[in-house]
């Protein structure tokens, strides 16, 4: 079990919405919403909630929804790397998808194998820096910040070999591998019929990876309501347990 888990505050920040949890005392849970969609105005929200005294602590978790992160995968280095090596990477990777703009971006690496990829994860450093600085103003001092992916990575099951789509509502993160080593990665906006078109997404995908993982399929919605797995006769399709009636920032916190 996380050492956040037990005793912290827990924050999700999704599109429009900010949730805060805690695992014990009154009240439990608080949900604040914005029409502005983007990150940005999820601050101001999180600063108004945490005025109240009653959402004081020490030690936080935030979880923040994908559609706030870009995950890359770069070529396999073939040898090992020093942290900084890893860094300039996984940042030339970055900006070979997304141009300049990845310049101004905070990135965390996930170190695998020298045969395979390194795995970041992009959120903007100008956000990211002013939600620790909102935090530490507010008496956090121990901080965690982590992508949704991070966090729901911990249900997968320990023989997972495959395919893991995860889905929130308006978008879908795909990550091909196993649980030695993530192979391939893809995202992006999902509408309400996502679950019809998953088959032809994971072949499209599977076609355009350098290494293909097994015909397997593990889906992990999030806030989307109830899912049942697509027919297909050639993969083989599991829905991991979710809770259906959870929404918006609240269903990040019930990973």
């Amino acid at each position: 079990m996380s050492r956040w888990s037990a005793d912290s505050l827990r924050i999700a920040l999704a599109p429009g919405e900010v949730a805060l949890r805690r695992p014990r005392g009154t009240p439990a849970s608080r949900v604040l919403t914005t029409d502005e969609p983007g990150v940005a105005g999820l601050l101001p929200l999180l600063d108004e909630a945490l005025a109240d005294p009653d959402w004081h602590g020490r030690r936080v978790e935030v979880v923040v929804s994908q559609h706030f992160v870009r995950h890359v995968l770069t070529p396999p280095p073939g040898k090992a790397l020093s942290s900084a090596e890893e860094l300039a990477l996984v940042m030339g990777s970055l900006r070979g998808i997304y141009g300049d703009e990845a310049g101004q971006w905070q990135v965390e690496v996930m170190s695998q194998p020298p045969n395979h990829g390194l795995v970041g994860a992009a959120m903007g450093a100008a956000f990211v820096q002013r939600l620790d600085a909102l935090l530490v103003r507010h008496g956090f001092r121990d901080i965690a910040i982590h992508p949704l992916a991070s966090v729901a990575a911990r249900h997968l099951p320990n023989n997972y070999a495959g395919w893991w789509v995860l889905a929130e509502p308006g978008w879908l993160s795909l990550f091909g591998g196993t649980q030695r080593a993530w192979q391939h990665l893809a995202a992006q906006p999902a509408d309400t019929d996502w679950i019809a078109t998953l088959p032809e997404l994971i072949e499209r995908e599977a076609g355009l990876a350098t290494c293909t993982p097994p015909a397997a399929v593990w889906i992990q919605a999030v806030g989307t309501g109830a899912v049942s797995a697509p027919v297909s006769s050639h993969t083989r399709w599991q829905v991991l347990p979710h809770d259906r009636e959870a929404s918006g920032a609240l269903a990040l916190l019930g990973l």
